[in-house]
């Protein structure tokens, strides 16, 4: 029997007259095909090394091959798999930058090795004679097993690198039949369902949220054929159950120049992400068949997410970084997959509200679904971190999102190993807030790019695994203060202070949406000593299609047919802009497709004249056509502005110095906003 396919589905497969089951089948044998055109695993239109690709490529040939054999295909996977086979012990352990120091440990590349030659010998074995049969053997346990357990020995932290490790492990014992194995390995499996939030969203990113669930999807599906006991031990309930945050965290799907004509889907890219961004396929797909009896919504969505990001593109490329989670694509576990009945829900049928907070943080507003505005905010989280790394100084930033146009971003990251890694995680080139401690006066112009500045602190102790225990989650430094919705109006609240540390006691964000059009954003800062404060303001200019203009007090966008004006309403003088990095996914190595040139972001920053032991200062961001900007108008009034076009007209008064709080008011309605420390929500006044 195999682990990764049963006689029904191969069956369902071949006699399949379902059309995603047909148009899938045809892609993957293009992609087969295609990569069989040279006799080594990579070509050379590949964009990654042969580690990247392994698992991937020697999975997709090998569920091809056990569907529909060929011996063109066969003589090219056997000659594949017995050259890595017979690699050296150190190629298994992977790329120069990962450590080569004796006593040898495995890395995330011997864990896609083991699962791309487990598949092998799992669909294929007949391939190989026996005594080939034994060097893939010898190569699973000396080298991919051995170096992934000698890995797990020295690390004691969970995230999803370990779960990575771990999942290398119990798809090479289920393959091997090594039931001792097996049983160990599920048990530590199992523990790392705790690197995901209470609510099934992830503290690292969606990228990273994806890579984990991902590799534990593998496990699973590796065992619930044969040892099915063993598969109900682990938890797809820590993943699947968020299903609803990776819905809400969709923007939209559109081309992307560099990446061909065809709509590729975007992402709200906090921390670690990637901008272009989709859940794999594989993983949707098993959620929405294995989690169906649990949950019905969160299957439903995993079914509506897989339906719309990859069923209108079935042979979308690249797929040379797919299971890294760089590129996510679907792979050889899609077809069996297929063939098990699975029924999509998209957001609005699974009740998806409009305004929704999520435990690692993330804050989510629309207009409505398929709509025209979307405000996501990386709120301070109050469970704290379960999986704390690959974070950016990015508490209180948030992006802006009008007419499927990205306008205030978040850079995302490129390779690790750039020396600009460092500044595309700090907070001063987020939609968040920086600090001048010296009261000195600047001088040149670069100088404030130069200067030292209080950023939040964006690398965490780790959570360890003490005597089989997980420690506590790790304390970020962020709390989510408030959320709530009345109508089209919504209130977040997020206090950062803590993750910069002293001289700042405090830094409360509110964000204010009022339809589709008006955002305002009031920020209450306090400092033992005196700061001053920089607000920094990140514009896409990711295709050079950015045209911005700028007084002393405004900075209005245009990209396309979205206009985006930002008032800063007080005496700091604005400056920019500085050229930065806007990313659309990473690659292990430098200057690769997705890399985003210097000037893809624009940064512009309003700062306080002089030092200051409190700041209350409020910004009005308007969102419109391109063509319909002008035609709105903010006039100052006592204690307030006047913000209207001819459709709308929204009064904002501020309260008097010393009552927290404003008042929102349109021609239907009133709203008064309670901003304290003591009290805050929204509620109608007549």
């Amino acid at each position: 029997m195999h682990k990764f396919l049963t006689i029904q589905e191969s069956n369902g497969i071949l006699n399949a007259k379902d059309r995603h089951i047909c148009a899938f089948r045809k892609a993957l044998a293009l992609r087969v095909r295609e990569r069989m055109q040279t006799d080594s695993l990579i070509s050379p239109s590949d964009r990654a090394a042969w580690w990247y690709v392994a698992a991937e490529y020697l999975s997709d040939a090998a569920l091809l091959y056990a569907i529909a054999p060929d011996d063109g295909l066969g003589t090219w996977l056997r000659n594949i798999a017995l050259e890595i086979a017979r690699k050296p012990l150190e190629d298994w352990i992977g790329p120069a930058f990962r450590d080569h120091r004796q006593p040898f440990q495995g890395h995330l590349e011997t864990a896609h090795l083991c699962w791309g030659m487990a598949a092998v010998m799992d669909l294929c074995l007949r391939l190989f004679t026996t005594v080939e049969q034994e060097t893939l053997k010898a190569a699973l346990c000396d080298k991919g097993a051995h170096l992934c357990e000698a890995w797990l020995a020295r690390h004691n932290h969970v995230g999803n690198w370990r779960g990575i490790m771990i999942s290398g492990m119990v798809v090479t014992a289920a393959v091997l039949e090594d039931e001792q194995k097996i049983s160990r390995f599920v048990k530590e499996l199992r523990m790392l369902a705790q690197a995901f939030q209470p609510d099934g969203s992830y503290g690292e990113s969606l990228q990273y949220g994806n890579y984990l669930a991902n590799a534990m999807m593998l496990a699973y599906e590796s065992l619930v054929r044969q040892y099915p006991a063993q598969a109900e031990k682990l938890d797809i309930g820590c993943y699947a159950g968020g299903m609803a945050w990776v819905a809400q965290s969709m923007l939209y799907r559109k081309p992307l120049s560099g990446w061909g004509n065809e709509p590729r889907p975007r992402a709200v890219n906090f921390n670690d992400s990637a901008a272009l961004f989709r859940p794999s396929g594989d993983m949707l797909l098993h959620v929405a068949v294995r989690y169906a009896p649990a949950d019905r919504r969160m299957s439903g969505l995993a079914r509506w997410l897989f339906d719309t990001y990859y069923a209108p593109c079935p042979q979308q490329g690249p797929h040379d970084l797919a299971t890294f989670g760089m590129r996510n694509d679907w792979g050889f576990l899609a077809l069996p997959l297929l063939t098990h009945a699975s029924i999509p829900m998209s957001p609005p049928e699974a009740g998806l509200p409009l305004t929704a907070a999520f435990s690692n943080g993330n804050v989510l507003v629309r207009d409505q679904w398929e709509g025209r505005s979307i405000v996501a905010v990386q709120a301070g989280n109050n469970d704290g971190v379960y999986a704390p790394g690959h974070l950016q100084g990015d508490l209180n930033s948030f992006m802006l999102v009008f007419n499927k146009e990205r306008m205030l971003a978040d850079p995302g990251h490129s390779c690790y190993r750039n020396i600009i890694h460092g500044l595309e995680s700090a907070s001063r080139t987020h939609n968040t807030c920086t600090f001048l401690i010296a009261a000195d006066e600047l001088g040149l112009q670069e100088d404030l790019t130069k200067a030292s500045l209080l950023e939040q602190a964006n690398v965490l102790p780790r959570r360890r695994i003490t005597d089989g225990k997980v420690g506590p989650p790790v304390d970020r430094g962020g709390r989510l203060l408030h959320c709530q919705r009345r109508g089209e109006v919504s209130l977040v609240a997020s206090e950062a202070g803590k993750a910069y540390g002293a001289p700042l006691k405090k830094f409360t964000r509110y964000w204010i949406q009022a339809g589709t059009h008006l955002t305002l954003i009031l920020d209450d800062i306090e400092a033992t000593v005196p700061v001053r404060t920089i607000w920094n303001w990140v514009m896409n200019n990711r295709d050079n299609r950015a045209v911005v203009t700028t007084d002393s007090h405004s900075i209005t966008l245009i990209r396309r047919h979205a206009g985006l004006r930002l008032l800063h309403c007080g005496a700091a003088a604005g400056s920019g802009p500085v050229y930065a990095h806007l990313h659309d996914a990473y690659h292990p190595e430098p200057n690769q497709l997705g890399e985003g040139a210097s000037g893809s972001a624009l940064i512009y920053r309003f700062t306080d004249a002089a030092p200051r032991l409190s700041v209350r200062r409020l910004h009005i961001l308007i969102a419109d056509e391109a063509k319909a900007l002008s035609g709105w108008k903010v006039s100052e009034r006592e204690y307030g502005y006047r913000i209207e076009n001819r459709n709308e007209k929204w009064q904002v008064t501020v309260d008097d110095p010393g009552h927290s709080g404003l008042t929102l008011e349109s021609p239907d309605e009133r709203l008064h906003f309670n901003l304290s420390a003591e009290k805050i929500d929204m509620h109608y006044v007549s």
